[in-house]
């Protein structure tokens, strides 16, 4: 299974799987791969459960670096039961760069070039398919803002954030762009290179991309641009995002009726606005849809959830909730009912448990990240009423009726900023989004008081430093690239 780990074994050769839905020209493709010849069946690459799904499981390490979580010496030992993943899962809490161990292999780095080869077969071959000009480049460019997009998550898991103080030297992942497994030598590349390589792909295909498609596992255009708004995003350059974001914004009502926030007043309302108990977290599994049916999801990449809600037995617990990122959440807030203070015998737990919070996570993009991405980036240039304007038709999916406004305390510029980013970690908490906030505002001027970033196992404070906002290459990879030791 090493070679899995190597990259160009990583981008696996088509086969019918990938190929779901355009199985009629399997039997006279040579041996070993399977070429589409027309705009039919290079559609039919894009209709795969494959796409729908990063398989990372326990190996989403931004999951476990959030530093929303707290965990306890009874935490550590559920996690030493599983003897796979317990050291590394550990490595990435107390924010060491060394997360994997030496024979570890990492889904992270296998899964989004799996997706990365499929998308460079359409976008190097489909031009050359028979059928509509127009057909071809809309798959083309649909194939192009997908393949930029895992680059980009590559790019966020393996290398330090978008800084363009050092975006000329410092190294990122490989850019890959052809579907060829004979590549024998891969260079990283440049953190300069790879973001301008992200973010033209986006720029020049986005306008391109079909209105509509009321398909979860695809991108079309309102989604491509949201995809490129939470690149500049996540670059800083606000700017830039909130031109991507706008257009998002804008196209979503025109293009998307089954695309709508989900209203948390509707949801709560069997439950009286109040807490969910630990027997109602444990036999209310579906009280939030399961993402590829979710209304909320413009983009499907879910990951497994990182722990199961049936945790009520004590003994069951990976981790908590940091009791500072629980107070973030007033009384008014609905989504503080889906987290548990106790467990099934009414004794309170040592921390809030996330309960439903987390329980399902999109890698894709997230109808609410438009939202708050949106308000932000408003706040940011300056248009505050417009921010607060988002944010309130946001809120009210998410508060008790009377309480969506921004509170009266936020009265600054620099004060709605926060609550933006405040309203984010509310609503993404316990997914592993913090991690790429953190990343964010890492230098950003306004936010050093959030330093030190720190986790806390019940005795020991871990302290996050600037090396550790990337996870090293693992070792199963550089056996295999021995040029990039050192790098």
């Amino acid at each position: 299974m090493k070679k899995i780990a190597y990259i160009a074994a990583g981008c696996l050769l088509l086969s019918a799987n990938l190929l779901s839905g355009c199985d009629s020209f399997l039997d006279e493709a040579p041996r070993g791969k399977a070429i589409a010849t027309s705009v039919n069946e290079y559609n039919g690459m894009f209709n795969t459960t494959l796409f729908m799904s990063l398989s990372l499981s326990h190996d989403y390490y931004a999951f476990w670096r959030s530093d929303d979580l707290i965990f306890t010496p009874d935490c550590y030992s559920q996690l030493d039961m599983n003897t796979f993943y317990g050291s590394s899962i550990k490595n990435a809490f107390q924010y060491k760069q060394e997360v994997y161990r030496g024979d570890q292999e990492s889904s992270e780095w296998v899964e989004p070039y799996k997706q990365i080869y499929v998308f460079n077969s359409i976008v190097n071959g489909v031009m050359s398919a028979t059928g509509s000009e127009k057909e071809k480049l809309y798959l083309q460019s649909e194939a192009r803002v997908s393949r930029a997009y895992m680059h980009f998550l590559l790019a966020q898991w393996f290398a330090l954030p978008y800084d363009e103080s050092y975006a000329e030297t410092e190294l990122t992942v490989p850019l890959v762009t052809e579907a060829n497994t004979s590549v024998m030598n891969y260079r990283r590349a440049t953190m300069k290179e790879m973001y301008d390589f992200i973010t033209t792909e986006m720029e020049e295909s986005c306008p391109n991309l079909e209105d509509r498609v009321d398909h979860r596992m695809r991108v079309y255009k309102p989604t491509g641009y949201g995809l490129m708004g939470k690149v500049y995003f996540l670059m800083g350059k606000y700017d830039k995002a909130l031109t991507a974001l706008r257009t998002a914004y804008e196209l979503l009502p025109k293009s998307a009726a089954v695309v709508y926030l989900l209203d948390y007043n509707e949801l709560m309302r069997p439950y009286g606005y109040r807490e969910l108990t630990a027997d109602e977290l444990d036999s209310d599994m579906d009280i939030l849809p399961y993402l590829f049916s979710s209304s909320q999801v413009l983009w499907c990449k879910q990951t497994t959830m990182m722990n199961s809600y049936y945790f009520v037995y004590g003994d069951q617990i990976t981790f908590y909730l940091n009791p500072e990122f629980y107070a973030l959440y007033d009384e008014y807030d609905l989504r503080r009912n889906l987290i548990c203070t106790v467990n099934r015998e009414g004794t309170p737990l040592p921390y809030p448990y996330p309960g439903f919070l987390g329980d399902k996570i999109n890698l894709g993009l997230n109808l609410p990240e438009v939202y708050l991405m949106l308000a932000e980036c408003e706040a940011r240039v300056g248009s505050e009423d417009n921010a607060r304007q988002i944010l309130a038709d946001f809120r009210k999916y998410r508060v008790l009726p009377g309480h969506e406004e921004v509170p009266s305390s936020v009265t600054t510029k620099e004060d709605l900023i926060r609550f933006c980013v405040d309203e984010l970690n509310r609503e993404f908490m316990a997914t592993g989004y913090r991690w790429y906030t953190v990343r964010r505002l890492w230098n950003d001027p306004l936010f050093q008081d959030m330093k030190p970033v720190t986790h806390f196992d019940g005795e020991q404070t871990f302290t996050l430093d600037e090396s550790g906002l990337k996870t090293a290459i693992p070792e199963t990879v550089l056996e295999w690239n021995e040029s990039w030791r050192g790098q």
